[in-house]
């Protein structure tokens, strides 16, 4: 595999601690075979992956465990705000259901777990286009980790 950076990311904003395992690779091949084998789905290579969110382990019926095992793949080629935005809601959707629904078997489950690619598109849109304006406008700073420092 030419896995270029492996880390892991946390968030508390439901109040429980989740976590991200962050994959980047330099080939775009070699992506989408690691998502489709984590997603135990056939390799295509027709298929136009620059990035994906699985879930490894721990979201299974009837309840979730308390650690599930999240693994976000991104490609070097792609490393954009509205990829790493797009990737970012497949997994906070996953947490947001199983930390802030009720109910394991709520109706909300075949939205939030099932096909929300135009949510994921329209945010990672959205968050690129306001991010791109406000570099133009000067009012971020040219490097990322400035915001911290500060």
């Amino acid at each position: 595999m030419t896995m270029v950076a492996r880390s892991r990311v946390a968030t508390r904003a439901t109040g429980i601690r989740r976590q991200v395992f962050v994959h980047v690779y330099d080939d775009q091949a070699e992506l989408a075979r690691a998502h489709a084998e984590a997603r135990d789905r056939a390799y295509d290579p027709d298929d136009d992956v620059a990035g994906g969110v699985a879930i490894q382990q721990g979201f299974q019926w009837p309840r979730p465990e308390t650690t599930p095992v999240v693994a976000m793949r991104l490609w070097t080629g792609q490393l954009t705000t509205r990829t790493i935005a797009h990737e970012a809601t497949h997994a906070a959707a996953a947490f947001y259901f199983m930390d802030c629904v009720a109910g394991w078997d709520s109706r909300a489950r075949a939205h939030l777990m099932g096909d929300h690619e135009p949510l994921a598109y329209l945010i990672g849109d959205l968050a690129a286009e306001v991010t791109a304006e406000l570099y133009r406008l000067g009012l971020l700073p040219n490097r990322p980790h400035e915001e911290a420092a500060g």
